[in-house]
């Protein structure tokens, strides 16, 4: 891994660029969520985790339910779970690609970006001449042209106060001496960047999970007409519309579907194991409950975790119900950085030395690579692997998604006017 610490022109050609895989370039994202993590652990230390060694490896578990090819790893996994028997699993794949279809993988590529170019630019700045701005997505400025409509829909809002917690918790604890204030410095801002990422992706989550159900219910029957009419229509608006806009049927079934999948089928990776969400969080091998879960004393980090949390500890651990709800997603994000707080393998490179080796190489001559095969073609001891891509013709209202430039919609956001990080 490079030495020269991750800058704010890092993270803006990553997030930028746009000639690349959905699932490609969430392995790029993950890689550098994990320098990131490194670079602030250089100020921060390695005693507790910060927010971006948990980024890493959610970023890698998107990067591969992003990879839809033939020995996609998702479909695969997924099959194993629902014990989709061996001789039908080729019929199976064929009906996820369609339910799933190419918006899933785009809408869940724009919020992985879009996430990764505030949270990463944030903390960047921290230390440098102009610590008190991010980098952020802006479609509403008066600064940037009109918005393509997908980016209003599958972006929502969040509460910039989380990004100024963050920014202010992160710089104090690295004047922090104790390293026990330090932890639960660095804890509050773990909480404060959740609370703000996990907003911000809120949209893109419900087009995620609901997209199956409304494929079936609203969109497959108007494409059988489209095709007999030959008359278009838009897609996207009946994806992305709120849950709430749904019609009586399509609610339901979504709410089944979600819960079904949080409760049998969801899963958050870490490098110990995946944590299935739908049942309670247990502590991993040399973690002890509770002194993980000892009271918090610094009231500024106390009142953000109790936002989502009580001192009732068996509700707090409890399985989720429903990933889509913001509210018991991050009740159970919370606990889990509480509990994994200071587990230092969440630090490791969440890649195999040959293809963190591979990609630090390409991240170093400022190129982002266009296919695992042709980055490690001189390499024998890794497969190559085709990535799978659909054809943008088959959902002709992604195909402006797919070509998506975020470069005018970038506006400097500064945290200063609300209060400097360091008060």
């Amino acid at each position: 891994m490079s030495d020269t610490p991750m800058t704010a022109d890092d993270v803006l050609r990553i997030a930028a660029y746009k000639d690349r895989s959905a699932a490609l370039e969430a392995m790029v994202i993950a890689y550098s969520y994990h320098r990131v993590a490194c670079d602030l652990a250089a100020r921060l230390g390695r005693q507790a985790n910060n927010w971006y060694c948990y980024a890493a490896w959610t970023s890698k578990a998107i990067g591969r339910s992003l990879d839809l090819g033939p020995e996609s790893p998702f479909i695969e996994d997924f099959g194993r779970r629902l014990r989709v028997p061996q001789r039908f699993r080729r019929l199976f794949r064929a009906a996820l690609l369609t339910l799933l279809g190419p918006s899933y993988q785009l809408g869940l590529s724009l919020a992985n970006r879009a996430i990764f170019l505030e949270t990463a630019s944030l903390a960047v700045n921290l230390w440098n001449d102009t610590p008190d701005r991010f980098l952020q997505v802006s479609p509403e400025s008066d600064l940037t042209p009109q918005p393509p409509t997908f980016l209003t829909d599958l972006l929502s809002p969040a509460d910039p106060r989380y990004l100024k917690d963050a920014a202010q918790l992160m710089v104090q604890a690295a004047r922090a001496e104790d390293p026990d204030e330090r932890a639960e410095l660095l804890l509050g801002a773990n909480i404060a960047l959740s609370a703000y990422e996990q907003a911000r992706a809120q949209a893109a989550l419900e087009l995620v999970l609901y997209r199956p159900v409304r494929w079936l219910t609203r969109v497959s029957w108007r494409s059988l007409r489209s095709l007999i009419t030959r008359r278009p229509f838009q897609r996207l608006p009946l994806y992305a519309a709120a849950h709430d806009d749904q019609p009586w049927p399509t609610r339901v079934l979504e709410s089944l579907w979600s819960s079904l999948y949080t409760r049998h089928l969801f899963a958050v990776a870490t490098p110990l194991s995946d944590i299935k969400v739908g049942k309670p969080l247990a502590p991993p091998p040399g973690v002890d409950l509770d002194e993980a879960w000892a009271p918090i004393q610094n009231e500024k980090v106390r009142k953000l975790a109790e936002e989502f949390i009580t001192e009732d500890r068996e509700a707090s651990l409890a399985g989720v119900r429903d990933w889509v709800s913001y509210r018991d997603r991050m009740r159970f994000i919370v606990s889990y950085f509480r509990v994994y707080h200071k587990v230092d393998a969440l630090f490791r490179v969440p890649f195999d030395p040959e293809v963190a080796d591979g990609l630090a190489e390409e991240m170093r001559k400022g190129l982002v690579p266009q296919a695992i095969s042709r980055m490690f073609a001189d390499r024998p001891g890794l497969r190559p692997r085709r990535l799978y891509r659909y054809p943008s013709e088959t959902d002709p209202d992604v195909y402006e998604m797919a070509h998506f430039d975020f470069e005018p919609f970038l506006e400097a956001i500064p945290l200063g006017s609300q209060g400097e990080p360091g008060e």
